[in-house]
């Protein structure tokens, strides 16, 4: 083989490595940037969330760049700083608030590195964006409804997700309720298996509560009237469920690439 051969075939083995690489990020650690809108005022929070099963010791950077066409004047602001997930947890970062014009073309991105500097987590907006940006938005759009999150959408028929039944019988039980739920929601969980919270009578007039995905209950305690106590066992309860989807879900993705 000469050596021209060998040159193409490392040039090819390295573009193959970059462009398997490139499909890693949000896979372990996603990062997400939500906006809430009033008027011409624009709030910009980011957010994080473990997807693996061990702790992450991470960092992020939250660019804001505006560039504003009247005068071609470009600003570029950066909030970063350092932070530990546990295994299922989704923690704000950093939020800030911007004035955004008709003509102002703004760049949010934001970034989440683990502790060796590699790139886990990306997620980037355009506000007031070209046609460039309107296609590289279409290309990301287009990726995330063949990621394995989305692939349930292509199934036939109705599927019901993100159930979460209430069955209690105290106002103990009910608070926990609600705590799980607003979690849930906020996890953006939408499960497609039903979960309950099942309130059932126990020892000495006691009552304890299940967390129950499906058929298989995932945790059991007694009830105590400390909200420290409940909030506790719900931040667990949320993480068994939470992961237990994602494995559902990775799962599924595995059977359908084989």
């Amino acid at each position: 083989m000469s050596l021209n051969q060998h040159k193409i075939l490392l040039l090819s083995a390295l573009l193959f490595t970059v462009c398997g690489f490139s499909q890693i990020y949000n896979t372990q650690v996603e990062a997400k940037i939500n906006l809430k809108r009033n008027a011409e005022i624009i709030e910009i929070i980011g957010t994080a969330f473990n997807k693996t099963e061990l702790n992450q010791s991470l960092r992020y950077v939250l660019s804001v760049i505006k560039n504003d066409p009247k005068n071609s004047n470009r600003s570029k602001n950066d909030q970063s700083g350092r932070f530990v997930l546990d295994p299922g947890q989704k923690k704000y970062l950093s939020m800030t608030t911007i004035y955004a014009g008709d003509k102002d073309r703004i760049i949010i991105l934001l970034l989440v590195y683990n502790f060796d500097d590699q790139l886990l987590g990306k997620d980037r907006i355009v506000i007031n964006g070209n046609s460039e940006d309107r296609k590289a938005q279409a290309k990301i759009d287009a990726e995330k409804s063949n990621s394995a999150d989305a692939t349930h959408k292509k199934d036939d028929g109705v599927i019901l997700r993100g159930i979460v039944v209430e069955d209690t019988k105290t106002k103990i039980g009910r608070d926990f309720y609600k705590l799980f739920y607003s979690e849930y929601l906020k996890y953006n969980i939408n499960g497609e298996k039903i979960v309950t919270i099942k309130e059932t009578l126990a020892i000495a007039n006691n009552t304890k509560i299940e967390v129950i995905v499906g058929d298989v209950k995932f945790l059991e305690f007694y009830v105590r009237p400390q909200l420290d106590y409940l909030k506790s066992l719900n931040i667990e309860a949320i993480k068994r469920v939470y992961l237990h989807f994602q494995k559902l879900d990775q799962e599924k993705n595995i059977v359908k690439r084989y």
